[in-house]
């Protein structure tokens, strides 16, 4: 048998293990110790300094008892333990990946629209007519067309939501809160409080955060993130 025989019967089939991603993050607390976060492709592990067993996170408990906040670059736990941590600008990436934007845009979905229906059906009942009294100063209020129509809006939106969740809804919403501002802008030109110039600009940002997550989660599929 030659060296090149050898050589062949050597097993071809062996892969080298990509070792997992390894980050330190600092307990936010008095003692602001630093811990060690671990991904694993099934779950993650937290080891405090000097202890004998992490604390094991499966994927099933991220954005449930296991909080990712991405602006604030903290890591919100409840379960197995209760504490926050605050990660590093890479750390808060990484984890961000290994938790995949299925998960993410499903959960920033549902936390954007649970709110929306309460605020739908005070929309509508605000566009109905309201008979006045001349007598005691009360004035008569309009039908308002646009204000029902935006209420109607609403609603479909959290029942689109709700039953079929999709990235497009941060658009949609988006357009929505751009109609809002509009219309609030009107009833301030037509003589209503300068005030509501204060809700303009909150609307205004929920259209940007809105387009932000339309931009970051396009064409993802929510079908993975919905788990029993």
């Amino acid at each position: 048998m030659t060296a090149d025989n050898d050589r062949s019967l050597a097993p071809s089939d062996e892969t080298e293990t990509k070792p997992p991603a390894i980050f330190f993050l600092k307990e936010l607390g008095k003692t602001s110790r630093e811990w060690t976060l671990t991904l694993y492709p099934s779950h993650l592990s937290l080891a405090e300094p000097h202890a004998a067993q992490p604390y094991v996170i499966f994927r099933e408990q991220m954005m449930k008892s296991v909080t990712l906040m991405e602006g604030m670059r903290t890591l919100a736990v409840t379960e197995p333990l209760k504490m926050n941590f605050r990660l590093t600008p890479e750390a808060r990436a990484a984890l961000a990946a290994w938790i995949g934007k299925p998960v993410l845009a499903a959960y920033y979905l549902k936390r954007r629209h649970a709110w929306l229906l309460p605020v739908a059906v005070l929309w509508i009942i605000g566009s109905l007519p309201l008979t006045g009294n001349p007598g005691q100063g009360v004035s008569s209020i309009p039908f308002d067309p646009i204000g029902l129509g935006l209420g109607i809006m609403l609603v479909a939106t959290w029942a689109w939501a709700r039953w079929r969740p999709h990235p497009v809804l941060f658009l949609v919403d988006s357009l929505w809160f751009i109609a809002l501002a509009c219309q609030l802008v009107r009833n301030v030109v037509n003589g209503r409080s300068k005030g509501w110039l204060v809700f303009v600009v909150l609307v205004l940002w929920m259209v940007g955060t809105g387009l932000k997550q339309f931009a970051r989660f396009r064409g993802t599929s929510l079908a993975q993130s919905r788990r029993p």
